[in-house]
């Protein structure tokens, strides 16, 4: 016995440094599948959150945004101008011949998807960026408006006046996360779109 682990006494350490490997590998892929298995549940709730509200709102009746919920009636009517838009050939140019109101809408739910100042105006052309103040105006978030004029022209590709400033930018994202522009947003166009339900028809 001795002679047999002097000769191969190595094979037992090469053994358990496999094994250990063995499990370490093991732990990573069942920490990775877990993490993929969250990530695919929340996925397909997603998917189907979404197709409940198309299925909720895709006539755009006045029974199903009269009963809506505030919180959600905005992303709910928007996403059937999104899915519109989708089917066409040249999106910009489709969107450009929806009406001012409905433009409005779609915009104000991209806005609180992106979920802040600097990540839409950033992750926008200027076909979305120079129609957010006026459509803050349009569902009376007025003095919003105000203050996200000068960042609007920051990014404004034809106002060659307006300089860039990052500390405007961060100063307009922190006083908007602080006021929680989101939800007002939110609130503010469910109560314009359940007052002009007939504007908002394609």
């Amino acid at each position: 016995m001795k002679e047999w682990l002097s000769q191969y006494g190595y094979l037992i350490l090469v053994f358990f440094a496999v094994l250990a490997i063995f499990i370490v590998v093991l732990n990573f892929a069942a920490k990775a599948y877990s993490k993929h298995m969250k990530s695919f549940k929340a996925e397909e709730a997603e998917i189907k959150r979404l197709t409940a509200l198309k299925e909720k709102y895709k006539d755009l009746s006045e029974e199903a945004i009269s009963s809506a919920p505030d919180e959600e009636l905005l992303e709910g009517v928007a996403l059937i101008y999104q899915l519109f838009l989708q089917k066409k050939d040249n999106v910009e140019e489709e969107f450009l011949k929806l009406s001012s109101e409905i433009q409005s809408i779609y915009v104000l739910d991209v806005f609180v998807a992106d979920g802040g100042v600097e990540e839409f105006f950033t992750a926008n052309t200027n076909i979305l960026r120079m129609r957010l103040v006026p459509a803050l105006e349009l569902i009376g978030l007025n003095e919003d408006a105000k203050r996200l004029s000068a960042i609007s022209r920051m990014y404004d590709e034809d106002d060659y006046e307006a300089s860039f400033s990052r500390k405007k930018l961060e100063d307009a994202d922190k006083f908007f996360r602080d006021s929680d522009i989101l939800s007002r947003i939110k609130l503010n166009s469910a109560k314009y779109i359940k007052e002009n339900v007939s504007l908002l028809k394609f």
